[in-house]
């Protein structure tokens, strides 16, 4: 994992979009893309494609990305999104036809025919996630309660901060008492409760056991894409999409939406030349 007290931060911050690791500069992915017979592009949502709001139902594509994308699929470029939305939600906000989504971390999945399938929870699973929704609600926070399919969200981003110490709490106290099926998992602004055996690193092997040969990319933001960087075949580039830089398996820094923008355009470019 790359760290901050690495040489690379000042070139980073200096240079601001920045390979984090020297065996991957960017500039040999885009070639390798452009001489690629197949391409894949996978991508997160919050955080990544959509700035972070005080409501989930508000989030939506940074302004541009949508032609953008649009345009990157025309060129002969598969795009899958693997987000820890439920997949028929990020289906609704996506202004895109024959994509590939891994929702719910990976608990769902929408094939590009639009087929939807889910992976088997066991009962005790199922029941265990039931039991912590009412209590998260009986704890007065239903307004914070995210039920997904296999997963049962806290968020605190936005609250007050009272509220938030209590969330917080409530939280520790869950993850402290967990059956071995189930994991906690933090993200950012909130925390997590998923079943086992599914997350974003299993949504992009699943894609590589597809696409063996494609010259692939993933973009995410927080702790929960950790999974899809170290997942990446060696000849794939992890690209880490926030305002500051943190320790991480991805290969190249750059903030958004304008260094996002500067990357796909990229990629249109190599894949057109």
């Amino acid at each position: 994992m790359w760290r901050h007290s690495d040489l690379s931060i000042t070139r980073a911050v200096r240079h601001r979009v920045k390979a984090l690791d020297p065996e991957r500069p960017p500039e040999r992915f885009f070639e390798a893309l452009r001489k690629a017979d197949e391409r894949l592009l996978a991508l997160d949502y919050d955080g990544t494609l959509a700035p972070f709001t005080a409501r989930r139902e508000d989030a939506a594509l940074y302004p541009g990305l949508a032609p953008l994308l649009a345009a990157i699929l025309q060129q002969e470029t598969r795009i899958a999104f693997v987000t820890g939305r439920p997949a028929e939600d990020l289906a609704a906000r996506i202004p895109l036809k024959g994509v590939e989504i891994f929702g719910a971390h990976g608990q769902e999945h929408i094939a590009p025919s639009g087929r939807l399938t889910r992976a088997p929870l066991s009962t005790s699973s199922r029941l265990w996630l039931d039991a912590s929704a009412l209590r998260i609600a009986a704890a007065g926070f239903g307004h914070a309660l995210e039920r997904k399919y296999g997963t049962v969200a806290i968020h605190w981003r936005g609250a007050r901060p009272d509220d938030r110490v209590q969330l917080e709490k409530l939280a520790r106290d869950m993850a402290g008492e967990l059956p071995a099926d189930i994991q906690g998992l933090a993200f950012d602004g909130g925390y997590e409760f998923r079943v086992r055996g599914r997350d974003k690193g299993t949504a992009i092997a699943d894609l590589i056991a597809r696409h063996p040969q494609a010259i692939m990319a993933y973009l995410g933001d927080d702790m929960t894409d950790e999974d899809a960087f170290i997942a990446l075949p060696c000849t794939g580039l992890g690209v880490l999409v926030r305002d500051k830089l943190r320790d991480t398996h991805a290969h190249l820094w750059l903030r958004p939406p304008k260094e996002l923008h500067t990357f796909l355009r990229s990629w249109m470019t190599a894949v057109t030349s």
